[in-house]
Order: structure tokens, then C-alpha cells, then sequence
């Protein structure tokens, strides 16, 4: 069970970690919106790269806060129900959905995004969203590794829960 705890805890910190990273974006985000909002209703002179910046900042706070999220289970939940549950129950609903629901599409969308990242680089993909014209592969791989990242922790805590249940609804450590 050791082992487990460290394989959890190494996850863990590496979610933590891609949530404490990714949040150095939320400032500059703002500043880029702001900017943006300034230069052109008080001078009338729009950016030509504040929409993009602003939209891949905000796609990479996303996915790369997915694990970040669902390693501390902040996670939005139906509590007038799941609080009701006894720490079993909990444990049995998180383990049949985590099983039915979660992998499949965590693992269909890490699929997805990972052939599209990988498109993207290999034909040299740029947005023709502006004049800005910014290559596409490195936004579209920080979303693969939000995904990637998330199904790690997933895998992770779905483990903890099956130990957890072997344990009769305890904590496994």
C-alpha cells in the first residue's frame, strides 16, 4: 500500500504543481483583456493579437487546471444527494462513474487533442483568426497535456478509491 501512496502522492504533486504553474496565466490574461479594452475604446486602436492571446491563455488555464481540480476534488458535485451518502456509497458512485463515464471520455478527448497537436505541428497549423497569424501546435499541445494530465490523475485517484473500498470505505493510508 506504500507504494500506491507514493505512485498517489507523486501524481498529486504534479497536478498541484501544473495548477500552481498555470495560475501565473490568470494575471496576464487580465492584463492582455484589459490592454485590449483600453487601446481601443480609449484610443480607438484594437490589438491585432489580444483575442488570441486572450483565448489560449484562457484554454490553458482550463486544461491545465483540470487535474489541479480533480486532485483536490473541487470538482462541481450534486451534494443535495452525494453529502446524503455514507463514505462507501460515495466511494461506490465515484468508482462506477469514474469507471463509466470519466475514463472514456478523458481518454477519447486526450486522443483527440494529442492527433490534433500533432497535425498541427506537422503541418505548421497558424490561426488566421488576426493579422497576429501565431502558430497553433504549442497551444494545441498545452491542451493535450492538460488532458494527458488529467487522465494521469484520474487513473490515480480511481486507484486510491478501489483501495479505499478494499478497505471497506476507509481511507487506504
Amino acid at each position: 500500500m506504500t507504494s500506491l501512496k507514493k505512485v498517489y502522492d507523486g501524481v498529486g504533486w504534479l497536478s498541484e504543481w501544473s495548477g500552481r504553474i498555470v495560475s501565473f496565466a490568470i494575471p496576464v490574461l487580465i492584463i492582455t483583456v484589459s490592454y485590449d479594452v483600453f487601446m481601443r475604446y480609449l484610443f480607438n486602436a484594437p490589438t491585432s493579437w489580444s483575442y488570441e492571446l486572450s483565448y489560449m491563455l484562457g484554454t490553458a488555464v482550463i486544461s491545465l487546471g483540470l487535474p489541479y481540480v480533480h486532485y483536490h476534488a473541487s470538482h462541481v458535485r450534486v451534494d443535495l444527494i452525494y453529502s446524503r451518502l455514507s463514505a462507501r456509497a460515495r466511494l461506490v458512485l465515484d468508482t462506477v462513474l469514474t469507471l463509466f463515464l470519466f475514463f472514456p471520455l478523458v481518454v477519447m478527448w486526450t486522443r483527440i487533442f494529442g492527433a490534433n497537436a500533432l497535425q498541427s505541428f506537422i503541418t505548421q497549423e497558424r490561426s488566421y483568426d488576426s493579422m497576429w497569424l501565431p502558430i497553433l501546435w504549442p497551444f494545441k499541445l498545452v491542451i493535450f497535456l492538460g488532458f494527458l494530465l488529467l487522465l494521469i490523475q484520474g487513473i490515480a485517484t480511481f486507484a486510491r478509491d478501489v483501495a479505499a473500498l478494499a478497505k471497506g470505505g476507509e481511507q487506504p493510508w
